[in-house]
């Protein structure tokens, strides 16, 4: 039974009361992808994962919330650990996008800095599930972690994902134009990743499209051209712009000014 009293998702509310822009424009017989765009404050941000996983929590007594590594979910994570009460912190299962396959510890790793800034707000999470990309076996490893995930959705897909993009348009260890971006298993290794280290362990595009809510950070102006061109429709060399038409994608002022 749900919990009474908390928020509701993230919906048509959120969205007017956030002021979102959407585009969805028509040019020569091809659709423009259409994006539900936000302005980004990590509080922003915060609330409507909180909102989301909440719910979840309430509904089935578990949440799940996939992060990326990189700078751009630290303030995030620490506005997020900051509205966590017991309730939701008890339920919540936090994972991971991609990992480098690195010695845990390595200054490389994703978890380690993401960790931090969680910490920074609030107490962790109850259930940390780091992946295990410190595995010499990178098959194992990503089955061991594709069953977790099964475990844990109950077929349902992820509660939600906090996702962000690089200047190439990769999300997660998803890169343009790889071959991993058509991969079917929910989590495979990367033996060949044009960023180093070349050795990785991802979610797949469909365990991320899947997700019931999915928001991308997209903070500068480097990245607010990448949503530009994210907007001209689906493209394999830019990965990004295979998400759901229903992700909310929150922008700075310096990305809002390069689209």
């Amino acid at each position: 039974m749900p919990h009474s009293g908390r928020k509701q998702l993230p919906g048509r509310w959120f969205l007017r009361s956030h002021g979102v822009h959407s585009a969805g424009l028509h040019y020569a017989g091809a659709a423009i992808l259409s994006l539900s765009m936000l302005p980004y404050t990590p509080s922003a941000v915060a609330e409507a994962l909180h909102a989301v996983l909440d719910r979840a929590a309430a509904a089935h007594d578990c949440a799940t919330l996939a992060i990326p590594g990189g700078r751009s979910p630290g303030p995030v994570l620490t506005a997020l650990a900051s509205q966590c009460d017991p309730f939701l912190r008890d339920r919540l299962h936090l994972l991971w996008l991609d990992e480098r396959a690195v010695a845990v510890g390595d200054a490389e790793r994703n978890d380690a800095p993401t960790l931090a800034a969680w910490s920074a707000g609030g107490p962790l999470p109850a259930h940390l599930h780091a992946m295990p990309a410190e595995r010499a076996d990178l098959y194992a490893a990503a089955a061991a972690y594709a069953a977790l995930l099964t475990h844990l959705t109950a077929g349902r897909g992820l509660d939600a994902c906090l996702i962000g993009i690089g200047e190439d348009g990769h999300v997660a260890s998803l890169f343009p134009g790889h071959a991993g971006l058509r991969e079917l298993d929910p989590v495979f290794p990367v033996f060949d990743s044009p960023k180093p280290p070349a050795r990785r362990l991802t979610m797949s595009l469909g365990v991320i499209r899947s997700a019931s809510f999915r928001a991308v950070l997209a903070l500068g102006a480097a990245k607010g051209a990448v949503v530009r061109r994210a907007r001209a429709g689906q493209d394999p060399h830019l990965p990004c712009s295979l998400l759901p038409a229903d992700t909310l994608w929150f922008l700075d002022d310096a990305a809002q000014e390069a689209l």
